[in-house]
């Protein structure tokens, strides 16, 4: 039996079979796409490549991190660069180079599309991005190269004998530093290292001798309106004089002839020096106590501090035409101020807390000085806990503190401000004594002879353990701190609430000979009316000192 099939009819079921291929081709892709964009998503395309360093699939805080590693120790690899016969090593840190990694990564982010997920299926690379600094590469080449890159010179003025003398100019030699970079990019596309062979081109002076005419007669009125007055708060601070200024200025090409300008840098070295001249911390106002009653008051004062970047900007401009410049200061306000001091109910003493560091070495004494300083003039609102760790702030050599024993890790050993639980213990005596409420007290590991007695000590260190307490009373609270021979003395003053406050103790028990002991301290505080606002015992168990050796100081 023979089928017969229409040619029209054969042609329709081909044309059929080819569009729904087409739909299945078309569904598949889209299919692929989005779930390569699903599993893209939050990081980079699978397959791609910064700098030849695969971080397909990775987060931006994977790549970034991967990526400053591998920048890190490539821009300090080794290369040569080649002139003739001769080799300088060296790498691509010393010439300049700086690969910012965070950029990078968010561009290679910002190609999270469907063209690109495509792309990186085929092993895209992305090229870092990075900048080199002209002044670094330079300064290299002058003190490195200086054989083969030997720069034009320019005519420039120098003062002597009163008057400014031309230098002449001169045509030089230098490195051609376009090619240069253009190797240098080579090498960064990749993360690789190549030697890179040097070229030389002439270089030609910018400024010759019969271009310098306008700043010899601009330097000469410059130096005309010397001595200039330096004036803070309309007093005279300092005087420049002709060979200051001198110092201050350079010359240098613009648009082909030579220019003069101050030297940002100089100016600022002279501001800075200046500044202690300037400069004066603010003065808080004091209390006079007489009878445990603040009866007068000194004035408090600000302080004033010199502004250096607003100054150099300020000399920059007017150093030409004025002969009287007013610098910039910042007002430092006092902590406290002789009219907040007189409204915030600060009326009599409250109490007390002493302790006696007797037989300390000088380091320790050393510490408890800047740490005590630390809280004189604080103020305690009311309702408010301090924190003796946040007001401490920092403890290292750059706040002037010097090593000295402290107990850490079942250890006695050196650390920057070794001492500094004198000041805890008396601040926490102080606040025992006013009928504080103490939110946070930790004892010492072990028995300190400068603690005596022992129970009443409050250990700290920053961040943790902590001295807090809350300022209960119906106003502020003042600290003053002082040094009496080798008594530390916190006082508190504010407000009397008529409060009574009852300590009992310390009592020491369970003393055994190897020095471990226990302790308690009981605060008892009652309002005018009798009712108890307070009612706490403080806990406390010493080791023996044997289980904290002496560890030799390792910091000096």
């Amino acid at each position: 039996m023979k089928i017969t099939i229409h040619k029209d009819k054969l042609n329709q079921l081909v044309h059929s079979r080819n569009a729904l291929i087409i739909l299945v081709i078309i569904l598949v892709i889209i299919v692929s796409l989005f779930f390569l964009n699903t599993i893209n998503a939050g990081k980079l395309n699978r397959g791609l490549k910064i700098a030849n360093v695969s971080v397909s699939g990775l987060t931006s805080e994977q790549a970034i991190e991967l990526l400053k590693e591998d920048s890190k120790s490539f821009l300090k690899k080794e290369i040569f660069l080649n002139y003739k016969d001769s080799y300088y090593q060296t790498d691509l840190q010393k010439l300049g180079v700086e690969i910012d990694i965070p950029s990078t990564v968010n561009y290679a982010f910002s190609k999270n599309n469907i063209f690109w997920q495509i792309k990186s299926l085929f092993k895209y690379n992305i090229e870092p991005s990075w900048v080199i600094s002209e002044e670094k590469l330079e300064n290299y080449l002058l003190n490195n190269l200086s054989s083969i890159h030997q720069p034009a010179k320019n005519s420039t003025l120098i003062y002597a004998e009163s008057d400014f003398t031309t230098t002449s100019s001169s045509e030089g030699v230098i490195i051609n530093k376009e090619k240069l970079k253009k190797e240098i990019e080579k090498n960064i596309k990749e993360f690789e290292q190549n030697n890179i062979k040097l070229s030389l081109i002439k270089d030609f002076p910018e400024v010759l001798e019969n271009e310098t005419e306008k700043a010899k007669n601009q330097a000469k009125e410059l130096l005309e309106n010397a001595p200039i007055k330096i004036m803070v708060e309309d007093t005279e601070a300092d005087t420049i004089t002709k060979e200051k200024l001198l110092d201050l200025i350079s010359f240098i090409p613009i648009n082909g002839i030579l220019g003069i300008e101050f030297k940002e840098e100089t100016i600022k070295d002279y501001l800075i020096v200046l500044s202690p001249l300037v400069n004066h911390e603010p003065i808080d106002a004091q209390l006079t106590i007489k009878n445990d009653k603040v009866t007068t008051f000194a004035l408090s004062k600000q302080g004033i501090s010199l502004e250096i970047k607003d100054n150099i900007k300020i000399l920059s401009e007017k150093l030409f035409t004025e002969k009287e410049i007013e610098l910039k200061i910042k007002t430092i306000q006092p902590k406290i101020t002789t009219d907040s001091i007189n409204n915030m109910g600060i009326t009599a003493l409250l109490a007390k807390g002493v302790s006696d560091f007797s037989g300390s070495p000088n380091n320790r004494i050393h510490n408890i000085k800047i740490g005590a300083a630390k809280f004189n003039g604080i103020l305690i609102k009311s309702d408010e806990e301090f924190s003796f760790n946040d007001i401490l702030g920092e403890v290292g050599p750059e706040q002037g503190y010097l090593p000295e024993l402290v107990i850490k890790r079942e250890k006695t050993v050196p650390e920057y401000g070794g001492g500094l639980c004198q000041v805890s213990t008396t601040t926490f005596r102080a606040a025992i004594n006013s009928g504080l409420e103490i939110t946070q007290r930790y004892p010492h590991a072990f028995p300190v002879k400068y603690y005596d007695p022992q129970g009443f000590d409050a250990t700290i260190y920053p961040p943790f353990p902590d001295l807090k307490f809350i300022n209960n009373t119906p106003n502020n609270i003042l600290i003053q701190t002082r040094i009496k021979e080798y008594n530390l003395i916190f006082e508190f003053y504010g407000t009397d609430d008529k409060r009574l406050v009852e300590i009992d103790g310390p009592h020491q028990y369970e003393i055994k000979e190897d020095g471990s002991m226990k302790a308690s301290l009981i605060q008892k505080v009652y309002d005018k009316k009798g009712s108890v606002l307070i009612n706490k015992t403080f806990y406390s168990d010493y080791k023996s000192p044997d289980l904290y050796p002496v560890e030799k100081n390792p910091l000096e």
